[in-house]
């Protein structure tokens, strides 16, 4: 309807143009046009390709986290580390079927973990005269628990770009109606009233705005 009205409007300019009043409200209701049709464009974006990016990226760190989640849970239960065994366990039966937040959170206890005791690895392989078994001798290396730090935080931006984006959809939700309301009150309060100045002067004209004013 608003798009019907406008081009009516822009159509017969030279008839309505000389009322000041009114082409102060058809201004008004043109911005208020333009923004909304920019609105609806930006909040038809696709998240798809967002939701493809979350479930990859969560697929990623899943396949990075449990096997140094178990490495370290093999180490802990063969040197009686129960605080960490206590820990480990908890977080792996967690990210069986965890929500993204929880996958996380789990994520980052195990990895904690597991840079502690690498650290802890490289301390004992500098001293020739420890001969005890560290978690290197179990697989675990450097190098994966880097990865999985970084699979970590690539999955929190992920997860961050999908939330910005979908708030986004909702804020130009409330905009749009907000919009609509506006142009609705010029319509009725104003326009509507003004333009029936032209009812018998200009026939043919206002009987095309008011059939504009109800096309869906």
């Amino acid at each position: 309807m608003y798009n019907a009205v406008f081009s009516v409007m822009n159509d017969h300019k030279e008839i309505w143009s000389g009322v000041f009043q009114l082409k102060s409200v058809f201004q008004k209701f043109s911005e208020n046009l333009s923004r909304l049709t920019a609105l609806k464009t930006d909040q038809q974006m696709d998240l798809q390709p967002l939701l493809d990016a979350v479930s990859k990226k969560r697929e990623s760190l899943l396949s990075l986290v449990y096997p140094v989640a178990n490495i370290t849970l093999a180490y802990a239960n063969d040197h009686n580390k129960k605080e960490i065994t206590k820990k480990l366990k908890l977080s792996i039966n967690k990210l069986t079927c965890s929500n993204d937040l929880d996958l996380i959170e789990n994520s980052k206890v195990i990895h904690k973990v597991a840079k502690k005791l690498i650290k802890k690895s490289v301390t004992e392989t500098e001293d020739p005269d420890n001969k005890s078994i560290s978690i290197v001798d179990y697989g675990l290396n450097e190098k994966m628990v880097l990865d999985l730090n970084v699979a970590k935080k690539d999955f929190v931006k992920s997860l961050l770009a999908l939330h910005e984006a979908t708030q986004n959809k909702v804020v130009m939700g409330k905009q749009i109606t907000s919009i609509l309301k506006k142009n609705d009150r010029l319509l009725k309060n104003k326009m509507d009233l003004l333009v029936s100045i032209f009812a018998t002067s200009k026939t043919n004209f206002y009987k095309t705005y008011l059939e504009a004013r109800v096309i869906q």
